[in-house]
């Protein structure tokens, strides 16, 4: 009898682990088409920051002008005025939202009278970005010529593009898989995703390549037989991806070198001490920054200035809810980001085995640092942001990045231990993410179709700078 009843409980054991074991993959699948559907087809058109950009960049490479301006949505440039968002709320009101955008026929018209002349670009391989939505605009033109069912159309192809390639990329992850997870179903990401913003492929690259690294640190702490060649064929593909991306996203290329040059050592059997690796460490940062102070050394004073107002401003949102709580247009109420961002950080905390050697966490560190410093200060320093504050970068700059914070978290994580016995933890992040989800979209819906007031970046804290 007690042979049988340990059989049972053995049994019952077996199926409570297979219940608590989460497939990541999976669950990013679910709530990442439930949330990117009902992102992509509830959102306000035209709701994205530069939106009438990406808008019109998707219809230019794809042959699929049309003439906006006949739908009351008129042809402007960047920073023209009146912004999309009030004449889309505009519509809204005056009842002609639907019939305009999605009821009204347009025909295709030259290419050469696109409406953003930064559509035609001047780097090709830049278009690159905006291949799938250019084809979802031009499918959507296909299957009705209105701008609704282009816009429509390109968010979904959008949207299937962003899931399968996460959803691949996160089952071929060896470690942290839930803050990959976790960050792409932030509403930022989705937002993203459920766009025409370059933004959805930016992201892709960046997080393909992130993956590629860890997995190889992976394999180098591990002391797997690596090869060049097998070197070569894991990080060609997204190397090219990153490089036909955003600008800031090749800062990710240092941490491709330093892999590199760590297997180079490691095959040569070459010893380095550690005093070595600070010496070379600090000159790296000496140079740098001697660049910058020989470079900008006439503005540094008004840059520092303007750095330690912008970190001091009580209002400046862009570091706090926009990286991954929403775009500037909207994200979700001020009480609710730092119980995001508290999630966010014990499921970090959570990781307290080291998966990858201390010089990829270090680096992760450091190009986050890098990449937030380089962002902010293009901005300081160029003139047509003349305000005390740093204004013009956005969150989603910084969202990707984040996904390379897990293993620096892990060496705190030696010293402040969260423990998370049956999952509780996982399932209060997803908890707290699909709520993030459900506010910031509740938030669109109250604002556009019940309140009928712009879905405008202008209204979401840039004017009540206090150091403005």
């Amino acid at each position: 009898m007690d042979y049988f009843l340990e059989m049972e409980n053995g049994n019952l054991n077996n199926r409570e682990r297979r219940r608590e074991k989460v497939h990541p993959e999976r669950l990013f699948l679910l709530i990442a088409v439930i949330a990117g559907l009902a992102f992509a087809l509830v959102q306000p058109l035209f709701i994205e920051p530069d939106a009438s950009y990406h808008f019109d960049k998707s219809t230019y490479i794809s042959n699929s002008v049309v003439d906006r301006a006949k739908i009351g949505f008129p042809a402007e440039d960047y920073q023209s005025l009146p912004v999309p968002f009030t004449t889309v709320s505009g519509m809204l009101k005056d009842g002609t939202y639907y019939k305009n955008f999605f009821k009204k026929k347009l025909p295709k018209i030259s290419k050469d009278k696109v409406a953003d002349k930064r559509a035609i670009g001047s780097v090709w391989y830049k278009d690159i970005m905006h291949v799938v939505p250019a084809i979802g605009v031009s499918l959507g033109h296909a299957i009705y010529p209105s701008v609704g069912v282009m816009v429509i159309t390109a968010r979904l192809l959008s949207l299937l593009f962003f899931i399968i390639s996460m959803y691949f990329i996160i089952k071929k992850l060896k470690a942290y898989r839930m803050v990959f997870v976790v960050i792409s179903i932030s509403p930022v990401a989705i937002q993203m995703a459920a766009s025409l913003s370059y933004d959805c492929f930016n992201y892709v690259a960046c997080a393909w390549l992130i993956a590629t690294l860890i997995n190889w640190a992976i394999d180098i702490k591990s002391n797997l037989n690596l090869t060049l060649l097998n070197f070569i064929s894991r990080f060609f593909l997204p190397i090219i991806a990153v490089y036909v991306s955003k600008s800031n996203s090749r800062l990710l290329y240092l941490l491709v070198i330093l892999s590199f040059i760590v297997f180079i050592v490691k095959k040569l059997d070459v010893k380095v001490e550690k005093i070595q690796a600070y010496v070379a460490t600090a000159i790296f940062f000496v140079a740098g920054a001697s660049f910058y102070i020989f470079k900008y050394h006439d503005q540094l004073r008004v840059v520092i200035n303007k750095f330690i107002y912008t970190f001091m401003e009580p209002y400046y949102s862009v570091l706090t809810t926009q990286v991954i709580s929403g775009t500037s247009t909207v994200a979700v109420p001020a009480w609710f980001f730092p119980i995001q961002y508290a999630a966010l950080v014990l499921l970090l905390l959570s990781y307290t085995k080291e998966r990858v050697p201390r010089w990829f966490a270090w680096t992760g560190l450091v190009l986050n640092l890098l990449n937030v410093f380089g962002v902010l200060f293009r901005f300081a320093i160029n003139p047509n942001f003349a305000e005390h504050v740093i204004t013009g970068p956005q969150g989603r700059y910084f969202t990707v990045f984040l996904l390379l914070l897990a293993p620096i978290f892990t060496l705190l994580a030696q010293k402040i231990t969260v423990l998370s016995s049956n999952n509780w933890l996982k399932r209060m992040v997803i908890l707290i993410s699909v709520l993030a989800l459900v506010l910031n979209l509740g938030i669109t819906v109250l604002k556009f179709y019940h309140l009928q007031v712009p879905m405008d970046e202008f209204r979401s804290g840039i004017e009540h700078y206090i150091f403005k």
